[in-house]
């Protein structure tokens, strides 16, 4: 894009007067089997596709909350068998967001994955086994904030950046300004991603195997073995060394791991209906986990415990932390089945660390499993209850409510509804605050959106989402949209909070405003599926 008016963007990364962004994919079958592919992003300022508009081609007429904040770029390889998995890629990720240095987000160079499932029996039960390979490097140190400390002159004074006139976080990659830069340490930051080399190779064994009882009662036995292989060399940057250790290492750690699962279904069958009533209880024993919390985080970083996670043996999301120490996972599950349609589903549970050291309570560098509600030897309680009266409708509640106090830190509901040409969805969620992950203050707010049919070809949609906490809706989108076998036309009207970047900032950095500004924005695109698409935006308004 060569602007006609280059100053229409002065302030902001987008001030240039040529802009270049490039979508491009593709896959291609070398069999039923494997396949290989492409997706590649680039934009020479991380604005552009918010500025034009062009992240809400990809799904005209439902574009609410789909402005991106990341592009991904990547080479894979990917294959599936009837009872194993493939794949490999290679992942490179531009920050769009005015918060990102992109000298801060990793290149991955690959990430292999591979699993699969034996197919004969093994000492009577199922044996899987699955491995995982990464290698990345990181050019700069990704600090994160967890407390509203700011960096201050050698007279006390609040360091100022010139652009904004707001002050600089401690934790800010120009910290290094501070009269004190050993602000920058656990108290007051994260370590989200190392700088260096970090490369690991890890393997997994399982083995399970089911036995039922006369009584009706279920006895699961399982083992499993895990290793992992790390290469760590990571670079003495400003701070870093007060979160771990720096230069070169290689590790290996092995967690060994048995347990028993029992259930106990009892169904009691009326004219109304079916009930099925299930006590469930995980008993898991293993060694403590080796190097906790002093190995580089990076693919583990992601940590909810709900309902969904209650029973898994390794509550962590990645391969970066594992679960140590003995473990007990209880609960009971009911399920209600109706014989003129609908069901209802309830589970509560709790779980318990009753010996060794308890992973969810050692900080890592980027404090997973702190303020999980599993940082405990009584965890928090978890529950759901799911109901679905007919295909129709659908609501869901579930909740993570303090062990000592009662208090809700987690809650949500949802409810959803399908009708012959209407689709609505509305989401209440209140999640309270965890200021060691970075979340100063409680989040409540409610999303909803609908889509109606009007006709054979097309769609009237629409969204908001509402904030609670600050009383004031922060998105919206109203739009409407013809698409058939080979045309596509859709007009959409989208509020959303940007927060622009400004340049040249302090030292020549990019600074974020730190008030967000509310963009009204309307976008048209016409599209014939054979040719292509083309989209027109225009603002039509800015208020704080």
């Amino acid at each position: 894009i060569s602007q006609l008016d280059p100053h229409a963007f002065d302030g902001t990364a987008g001030a240039h007067p040529n802009r270049v962004g490039v979508d491009t994919h593709g896959q291609f079958a070398l069999n039923n089997q494997w396949v290989w592919g492409w997706d590649s992003v680039y934009a020479n300022d991380n604005t552009f596709f918010r500025d034009y508009g062009l992240a809400a081609y990809r799904n005209p007429l439902n574009s609410f909350l789909l402005l991106p904040d990341t592009g991904v770029s990547q080479l894979y390889l990917t294959g599936v068998g009837n009872r194993s998995y493939f794949d490999a890629r290679t992942m490179y990720y531009q920050g769009f967001s005015a918060y990102d240095v992109q000298a801060q987000i990793p290149v991955v160079a690959p990430v292999i994955d591979y699993s699969n499932v034996l197919n004969q029996s093994v000492l009577g039960g199922e044996l899987s086994y699955k491995a995982n390979f990464t290698s990345l490097t990181r050019n700069q140190a990704a600090f994160e904030p967890i407390t509203g400390n700011v960096q201050h002159d050698s007279l006390g004074n609040p360091i100022l950046d010139p652009a904004t006139g707001q002050a600089i976080s401690v934790c800010s990659p120009l910290s290094g300004l501070s009269a004190d830069p050993s602000q920058r340490n656990r108290t007051n930051c994260i370590l989200r991603g190392v700088p260096g080399n970090y490369t690991r190779l890890s393997g997994e064994v399982d083995w399970r195997r089911s036995f039922t009882d006369p009584m009706g009662q279920i006895w699961t036995p399982f083992a499993s073995l895990r290793g992992d292989l790390i290469n760590a060399d990571i670079s003495n940057q400003t701070d870093v060394q007060a979160f771990t250790h720096v230069g070169n290492a290689q590790i290996a750690r092995v967690m060994p791991t048995i347990g028993l699962e029992y259930r106990y279904p009892f169904i009691n069958v009326q004219p109304w209906g079916t009930t099925t009533i299930e006590p469930i209880a995980q008993v898991i024993i293993r060694p403590n986990e080796q190097y906790a919390g002093q190995l580089p985080n990076e693919d583990a970083q992601s940590l909810t415990f709900d309902d969904s996670n209650l029973f898994s043996v390794n509550k962590f999301s990645g391969w970066d932390r594992v679960e140590g120490g003995g473990r007990v996972n209880a609960g009971v599950q009911a399920t209600t089945q109706f014989d003129r349609g609908g069901a209802i589903n309830v589970l509560f549970g709790q779980s318990y660390q009753i010996f060794g050291m308890n992973s969810y309570a050692v900080a890592d560098l980027t404090n997973t499993g702190i303020d999980s509600g599993l940082d405990k030897s009584k965890s928090d309680y978890v529950a759901r209850i799911s109901y679905q009266p007919n295909k129709t409708f659908n609501f869901t509640t579930r909740a993570r409510i303090d062990e000592a106090t009662g208090n809700f830190n987690r809650f949500e509901v949802e409810g959803r509804a399908n009708f012959d040409r209407w689709s609505l969805s509305m989401l209440y969620g209140d999640y309270a605050a965890q200021p060691e992950l970075g979340f100063l203050n409680r989040r409540e707010g409610v999303l909803g959106t609908a889509s109606v049919k009007v006709a054979q070809n097309w769609v009237v949609s629409g969204g908001m989402r509402y904030d609670i906490t600050q009383n004031k809706v922060n998105q919206y989108i109203i739009g409407a949209g013809y698409v058939d076998d080979c045309f596509l036309f859709a007009v959409n009207y989208i509020t959303d909070y940007n927060y622009y970047t400004t340049t040249p900032g302090l030292l020549g950095t990019s600074v974020v405003s730190a008030t967000p500004v509310t963009d009204h924005r309307v976008m048209v695109q016409l599209g014939l599926r054979t040719i292509g698409t083309t989209a027109l935006n225009q603002s039509v308004g800015v208020a704080q």
